[in-house]
């Protein structure tokens, strides 16, 4: 007992270092009604028990006949009825994450049965107005897909890979802004929202994704909530070793005529090990994870190689879980991950110059802890603790000179970006390596109680209380390149000459950008806080209806990183539904629901204050045209003779160039009260079972955003430029404007069967619609604030920001998969699994930018800005009019598992993705030019332009630009190892 009390009280300090708790996104819930006759049985004692749980769990039938278990620990759980007079009886089930299973029983008299044993079947999916999808870890190993949690993120219903740099988007909304949880942590990376990487494949336990008439107990959020959770140990000791491998050499190449790849064999290591220190008191488990990844690539718009980035990427978690007293229990995990790259270039590279051969590291730490009590046989409380920290070390070019008098060493310091076509870079690397860490983190912490109550009049009541507490902050000086300048370029992309030499060109319009950091981040850098309070009732009331009654109150407070007032908002939202059970039997459900999420405030958007944040002062090339093939000038060759010519114009104080400017904290504001987004949901679905073994259900999702960040400029609202000290620039307020649109509809399916109790069938579908007339994030940016209020009388015309397909739209999307499991005799057994995946073709424009105030036409008389644009988008096609090309593939998978001792199995995995080797093209060129000569004559404010005659295609307008531009080709992947 001694040694007991000590490992308790041991395991209770370490939590209390590590935090108190940890939140929502890492239990389950299971529910029922026991009848006898068809009429509710109270008093009937209920006792579940799982590998996953600590000891067993019990509770009492209520009057309604109706038990409930919250907080459950995912896994396989036995379900045993009791009562006096009556034959127990027992169930089978799964508790998955996130998920409210449902197991009711039917109990006879003693005298009529016995005992018996039989395996759950009513499907959770259909247990609660939530679209849903969750995936096992079993399911996931045995399909083609990546064992990552995004691999099973883009396997569900309502998910596309079309947000910026393919990252997921979940129901329509932006990519930033899906809630990530491991071990209900908050895994988002501040800018641009992606979960970061701090799990261990092997480790993870089960993903769920959740799309549609989400719970109130979620927040932060506008697009869905991805919750997984790692492994925790067992009584049982159990671990696997695992080595997978890839080769470039292996896969075949795209149409684009790459060359072949080099053989490079990459291995990535994986690690687990769980088990008891106390049987069903005290658990441990551990993860590793090493990969040191090879990654060929090629220069862009070339098929000449770049060197070759080597990433090293570790990954630790260590875990314990631990049973204080039967009603109370603690859970603390940790999780590390350095990670390095050898060189880095993070936006495409054009040629060697531009990629930083210093390499960079970005470590992570996430810990996590949970506490939860049964305070009585009604009354459950949680608490929880998290927190993460993401450092950026190195990675940019050196700072050469601020000496402007210097055109040559300003040139070799410059990072200049095709800025309108491929968005890849030349001359130096951007960002600054030896300048500060930077370091973005949150915390986070929960307490909330449940309590659940039953009469005959009111029903059963399931009623969740609860308060968090969310931060997140950023510090970085974020310098753009070495020499402080950036070069934009908007018409022409580089081109190599016949010795493969590159050959940039500038040209007028293009723009020369000045990006100082003159002011550093406070010490705490930015700092946004969301408080929240949500309740959320499960009423089922009879056999037929059941509601959710919810509502979130969420209030932000946030500075920016110059410790500046940003945000003081609060919001409410109510998340309400019903479900009518038609038969009353659980069988075929019908439900409804509205729901309003409300995001916190982008990082991006409120954390651009005056401290660590770049001025951006946009000079306008208006010279001749410097390089191009046949000019004989490389890149710095080109940048030095740009440069020569702002020197010549006045150098930093050609007010005359200069067009725009945002200098943070002095011409871009804020007025401290800016609000979060929002999104307005209803949803329709029926579901029903297909006899004991299968289940489909159909959603339909329609959401309107609301509440849109914008930017604004003002006629006469001006301050002192704060370089030329004389002339002045317009202020650019950051606020919520509703002018703007986004809407997303769409009907989700999904379905799954049990032919047999070897072959599992499973599938989705999603048809959908994501239209609008604003992005709001790109790939290096994240979310940003639309500009379409900055000088609204120089865009007044239809074809500046027209409402149409948006690049995430994707009519359909398709997945079906076949699982099949062969036992072999005394060589094991074979799993055998086909996925077959169809996405439809993702939109596309015909944009450019065209003159609406010049020497030569002044279309607009300006009515007081200091820099009045030159020119304005204009949509010569509608909002998506043209589209990539639509992707099919099939993958196959062969799983193969040998008994080698009592308790463990040797397995050998082999897939083919794309497995028929199909081609499509999924993004390529945009580039549209205004012809020159009929610019005096194009009026966009009266005018309809002539394609051919007022503007035109680029010559490469639709094709292809690298290997990138395509769906991947035939891939293999090969993983061995032993489990136990």
């Amino acid at each position: 007992m001694k040694v007991l009390h000590r490992s308790v009280f041991l395991f209770a300090v370490i939590l209390l270092i590590v935090g108190a708790a940890f939140g929502q996104g890492t239990t389950g819930a299971l529910n029922g009604t026991v009848e006898q006759g068809g009429a509710p049985l109270p008093g009937a004692t209920i006792t579940i028990t799982s590998p996953a749980l600590q000891g067993s769990r019990a509770a009492i039938s209520n009057v309604n006949g109706d038990f409930n278990f919250v907080a459950l620990p995912p896994g396989d759980y036995s379900v045993k009825f009791e009562m006096e007079g009556m034959s127990p009886l027992s169930k089978t089930t799964h508790v998955g994450l996130a998920r409210t299973e449902r197991v009711n029983a039917e109990m006879k008299l003693s005298a009529i049965s016995e005992a018996i044993t039989v395996t759950a079947s009513a499907p959770a999916v259909l247990e609660s107005t939530e679209v849903q999808a969750n995936y096992t870890q079993k399911l996931v190993e045995d399909l083609p897909i990546p064992r990552t949690i995004q691999g099973a993120v883009q396997l569900a219903p309502g998910v596309t890979a079309t947000g910026p740099g393919g990252a997921a988007v979940v129901g329509g909304g932006y990519a930033y802004d899906t809630l990530y949880l491991i071990n209900g942590a908050v895994t988002n990376e501040n800018v641009r929202g992606q979960t970061q990487n701090l799990f261990i494949e092997d480790a993870v336990q089960e993903t769920t994704i959740l799309t549609g008439a989400i719970s109130a107990e979620y927040g932060r959020f506008s697009g869905g909530v991805v919750s997984a959770i790692t492994k925790s140990g067992g009584n049982q000791f159990s671990g696997s070793f695992r080595d997978s491998l890839t080769n470039p050499s292996w896969d075949k190449t795209t149409p684009f005529g790459e060359p072949n790849q080099k053989s490079a064999l990459n291995q990535v290591y994986e690690a687990t090990l769980g088990g008891r220190i106390i049987r069903d008191r005290l658990w441990f488990f551990g993860a590793g994870r090493k990969f040191a990844r090879n990654s060929p690539a090629f220069f862009t718009n070339s098929t000449i190689s770049q060197p070759t980035n080597v990433n090293t990427d570790k990954r630790y978690e260590g875990k314990l879980t631990g049973q204080i007293t039967q009603k109370h229990s603690l859970v603390a995990s940790y999780l590390d991950n350095p990670n390095n790259d050898t060189v880095y270039c993070p936006f495409g590279c054009f040629e060697s110059s531009a990629i930083d051969l210093n390499g960079r590291s970005t470590p992570s730490k996430l810990r996590t802890a949970h506490y939860n009590g049964i305070i009585t046989s009604n009354f459950l409380v949680e608490g929880g603790y998290s927190a993460r920290r993401l450092t950026f070390h190195g990675g940019g070019g050196d700072h050469i000179t601020k000496n402007l008098n210097d055109a040559r060493d300003i040139a070799l310091g410059t990072a200049a970006f095709d800025y309108d076509n491929t968005g890849a870079g030349w001359g130096a690397p951007v960002f600054c390596g030896p300048c500060d860490d930077k370091i973005r983190e949150n915390k986070y912490y929960q307490i909330k109680g449940t309590y659940y109550a039953a009469t005959k009049a009111i029903g059963t009541h399931n009623v969740v209380l609860g308060y968090e507490n969310f931060a997140e902050s950023r510090k970085e000086n974020n310098f753009q390149s070495g020499s402080n300048f950036l070069i934009y370029t908007h018409h022409d992309s580089p081109e190599f000459d016949s010795a493969g030499v590159l050959r940039p060109v500038i040209t007028a319009g293009d723009e020369i950008v000045y990006t100082p950091v003159p002011t550093l981040s406070i010490k705490k850098g930015s700092d946004f806080v969301t408080k929240s309070v949500f309740a959320n009732d499960k009423w089922d009331f009879g056999s037929h209806l059941s509601f959710n009654i919810g509502a979130r109150y969420d209030k932000n407070d946030g500075v920016d990183s110059a410790g500046n007032p940003v945000s003081k908002d609060s919001n409410i939202s109510p998340r309400l539904g019903v479900i009518y059970d038609i038969a009353g039997d659980g069988r075929f459900k019908v439900n409804a629901s509205y729901s309003k999420y409300v995001s916190k405030i982008a990082e991006t958007i409120g954390g651009a204050g005056g401290g660590g944040n770049p001025w951006y002062i946009y000079y306008e090339y208006d010279g001749p045209d410097i390089g191009g093939v046949g000019s004989g000038l490389d890149s710095f060759g080109v940048l030095t003779r740009t440069f020569q010519y702002l020197i010549n114009q006045g150098g930093l104080g050609a007010s005359q160039l200069i067009t725009h400017a945002k200098v943070p904290g002095f011409n871009t504001r804020f007025d401290g009260s800016l609000k979060s987004p929002n999104v307005d949901e209803f949803t329709v679905g029926v579901g029903t079972q297909l006899g004991q073994k299968g289940l489909i259900r159909a959603d339909y999702i329609d959401r309107k955003w609301n509440n849109f960040y914008g930017t604004f400029t003002r006629p006469h609202d001006q301050v002192a430029n704060p370089i030329t000290k004389v002339d002045f620039l317009d202020v650019v307020e950051t606020a919520n404007t509703s002018n703007l649109e986004r809407t997303y509809r769409a009907v989700e399916l999904q379905g799954s069967y049990h032919l047999a109790d070897h072959l599992n069938l499973g599938g989705n579908y999603t048809y959908s619609q994501a239209k609008g007339n604003t992005v709001g994030e790109s790939t290096g940016l994240g979310g940003f604030a639309d500009p379409i209020n900055q000088y609204r009388e120089f865009k007044a015309f239809d074809r500046n920001n027209p409402s149409g397909f948006l690049p995430n739209d994707q009519t359909h999307k398709l997945r079906l998969w076949a699982g099949y499991d062969l036992g072999i005799g005394f060589l094991g057994n074979l799993n055998v699994s086909v996925l077959e995946r169809f996405d439809s073709a993702t939109p596309y424009s015909a944009a450019a930018n065209v003159s609406v105030n010049n020497s030569a036409n002044r279309y607009v008389t300006n009515p007081g800005y200091a820099t009045a644009p030159t020119s304005a988008l204009y949509y010569f096609s509608d909002r998506g009019a043209f589209r990539w090309e639509k992707v099919t593939a099939t993958d196959l998978a062969l799983n193969w598992g040998l008994p080698i001792f009592k308790t463990a199995n040797f397995f050998v995995q082999g897939e083919l993705l794309n497995a028929f080797n199909e081609s499509a093209q999924t993004n390529g060129n945009t580039t549209v030019t205004v012809i020159r000569t009929a610019r005096k004559n194009f009026n966009p404010f009266t005018t309809t332009p002539v394609e051919g005659v007022d503007w035109k295609k680029g010559a490469n307008f639709g094709k292809p630009r690298s290997s990138a531009d395509f769906q991947t080709p035939l891939t293999y992947r090969v993983s061995l190892g032993v489990r136990f």
